[in-house]
Parts: structure tokens; sequence; C-alpha cells
């Protein structure tokens, strides 16, 4: 099954929300789609960045699963850029929108 990784910009977070717990409730949230592999937050370029690493069965799988996690981590915190890549032999690679 491939890999797939989702990444955004995080903006501010919604009320309620703590930096701490951000990433928890993300995971959480997407273990409700996906098998979550991995997820961080990292600092890409001077701006902070989530990123959730999937399984998909193929690329429309993993633009649906992309979808809905950008659903929830929307609810927590506002995004922007968001991106889809799958893992290709050592390298990540962005997924073409379908």
């Amino acid at each position: 099954m491939p890999s797939y990784r989702f990444s955004a910009a995080i903006g501010q977070l919604r009320p309620g929300v703590s930096a701490s717990g951000l990433m928890p409730q993300l995971s959480a949230d997407a273990r409700t789609l996906a098998i979550v592999e991995a997820s961080s937050i990292a600092v890409v370029r001077g701006e902070a960045r989530v990123i959730i690493r999937f399984t998909g069965d193929d690329d429309p799988d993993a633009r649906s699963i992309a979808l809905g996690i950008f659903g929830l981590a929307s609810e927590l915190a506002v995004l922007s850029s968001p991106q889809l890549t799958r893992r290709v032999k050592n390298r990540w690679v962005a997924v073409a929108e379908g």
C-alpha cells in the first residue's frame, strides 16, 4: 500500500485549541480516516507546517483522505498551502489533482 504525506501551513489556532494539544488531536482525528504512519509539526521555509503521513490504496483514495484531514484540521486551526505527496522509492512526489 503506497505511503502519502499531507502537509499544510498552520496559522492561528481556533478558540479552545492548545498548541500542545494540536498534533495529538489531529493525529487521532486522522486515524479515523486512514492508517497514520507518522505525524509532526515542522518549520519549512520559515512557516510552521503540520505533516501527516498515511497509507492509501491509490491516488484518488489518498486525495479523499487528504481532503478529510484538511477538513478536520481546519476545525482546529487556520490552514493554508495544503500539499499531497506520494512516496516513490526514496522521494516524495506531488500527487496530481484528479
